[in-house]
């Protein structure tokens, strides 16, 4: 592959890569096309001969080459643990076992914080209600709560992938050297809420850099998992049923939440306004708890705010909406008990893994949802993964629900997602659907597709240069650039022992 410069860009940041076979996803496939790069964006994509390259700019000939976007990952688990770090944890971050890393389980049934990230129990004192004071089962808000006390273990809407997220994992190296450059990643599924996630680029130098979208939504888990991690211990939830009514519970909580810090702010901006005018006092008497004057009435101090709540706060932005839910769900029964709750809450969702989606394809349809599907590649290692199969995408596709393919990195290591890619076409998916199942589509469901999943003037130049189509397994990896920066080469990104 000829290329006229070892630098990132030569007049005026310029980088293009040409003659190549041109993918853009979002338009049909150039034979003979150029990309064009100025810094970090892409300024024009075209045919070969349309395409002014300025002069002084750097030139990569990709003659006999296929020329893609990176690829984007819309659910996995990488970068807080590094590959045989902690195999127990690292398991459970993901969906390999259905167990939880018992070491550190206290009497109560906590974990350490590690444990945590994987999904499983909390901490001890989490058993207590914070604001009521009572100590409850499972750790349910005593009277004294308002009705949105502190969640239990199993309940974890405010841990935050982002402070776990390692910017110099391995896992992100492999990542990239797989063509991946764009990455979703999240707590495990080891509870029915667990986190929220973040949306990543795969290189760079801090996650200030790297992190495109924070909060990218908030990760809940139905079937097996949680039920076996909690129901071991005899804690709630020991059965679907306890699955579902514990998110309901969360929600129902979050909605008074919601409800009491909008009375709030109502009766705030009641008083700011008679203070305006010249009044005196609170209108309407203070809220429960805020001073009262001597005679009886409200004094001229304004109402006092609810207590804050990092639980019920992330919990609220599902409710309006301003976060999807991302729910991990792999049997039909449990995807209706998914839509059911969504339906009741009217509460934005995607469905993941979205194992049995073909068999109630019309509540998936009718209600436009998004499926990321997998990990389909490896054995049917749990009863609820039994109806697994590469069909399922293309099914999906055909009926025109928005879909894309995962891996579950590291269930699937994340270099084989263009294999995944493959093995849907192969099963019936179409060309052009599997691979925007692995690009536009991952970035339109992660909600990133503004800047990137396409080539497309104003994205982000994130490139990958191939040897061969990009749906053929023998097809490797040459060249990759993140933000028009190269960040891999397959010549030169070699261990002694490949030279």
């Amino acid at each position: 592959m000829a290329d006229n410069s070892d630098g990132i860009g030569g007049n005026g940041g310029y980088l293009a890569i040409t003659n190549g076979r041109v993918f853009p996803v979002s338009g049909p496939v150039i034979e003979k096309g150029t990309v064009l790069i100025k810094g970090s964006k892409i300024a024009a994509v075209g045919a070969a001969a349309e395409v002014d390259i300025p002069v002084g700019a750097r030139v990569v000939d990709a003659a006999g080459k296929v020329v893609m976007p990176g690829i984007v990952e819309a659910h996995c688990h990488l970068s807080v643990f590094d590959w045989g770090e902690d195999a127990g944890i690292m398991d459970d971050l993901s969906e390999l076992n259905d167990g939880i890393d018992l070491r550190g389980l206290g009497d109560l049934g906590g974990l350490s914080d590690r444990s945590a990230l994987a999904g499983g129990g909390g901490d001890p004192e989490d058993l207590v209600d914070r604001e009521g004071g009572n100590e409850s089962p499972g750790g349910r808000g005593g009277a004294g709560d308002g009705g949105m006390g502190m969640l239990p273990p199993a309940t974890t809407p405010d841990w935050d992938y982002y402070y776990a997220f390692n910017p110099k994992s391995d896992q992100l190296k492999a990542a990239v050297a797989g063509g991946v450059t764009t990455i979703l990643t999240r707590p495990g599924s080891g509870k029915v809420i667990t986190g929220i996630d973040l949306v990543t680029k795969t290189a760079g130098k801090s996650r200030k850099d790297m992190v495109i979208l924070h909060p990218a939504g908030v990760k809940m888990a139905f079937g097996e998992n949680a039920k076996r991690n909690f129901g071991s211990r005899g804690m709630m939830p020991s059965t679907r049923m306890g699955i579902a009514a514990m998110l309901r519970e969360a929600l129902v909580k979050a909605q008074n939440y919601q409800q009491r810090w909008e009375e709030y702010e109502k009766r705030k901006a009641e008083f700011e306004a008679k203070m305006a005018a010249g009044g005196g006092g609170a209108p309407g008497g203070a809220l429960d708890g805020a001073p009262k004057s001597p005679r009886g009435g409200a004094d001229n101090r304004p109402p006092e705010p609810p207590p804050r709540n990092f639980q019920m706060e992330a919990l609220v932005k599902v409710l309006k909406r301003e976060l999807p839910a991302r729910i991990h769900a792999h049997r039909a029964d449990d995807i209706m008990t998914v839509i059911r709750i969504g339906d009741e809450f009217g509460i934005e969702f995607s469905l993941e893994h979205a194992t049995e989606t073909h068999r109630i394809l019309d509540e998936v349809k009718k209600r436009n949802i998004p499926c990321v599907v997998g990990p389909t590649y490896g054995a049917r290692g749990k009863i609820e993964t039994r109806g697994k199969t590469f069909a399922t995408p293309g099914i999906l596709e055909h009926e025109g629900i928005k879909c894309c393919i995962t891996t579950d990195a590291s269930v699937v290591p994340i270099e084989y997602l263009r294999t995944c890619a493959s093995l849907a076409y192969r099963e019936g998916m179409s060309e052009a659907g599997a691979i925007a199942a692995i690009t536009l589509w991952s970035a339109e469901i992660a909600k990133v597709a503004d800047r990137v999943g396409s080539l497309d003037a104003g994205k982000d130049a994130d490139v990958v240069i191939l040897s061969g189509h990009p749906l053929q397994v023998t097809s490797r990896v040459e060249k990759v650039f993140i933000d028009g920066r190269e960040v891999y080469d397959v010549e030169t990104n070699k261990e002694e022992w490949e030279k």
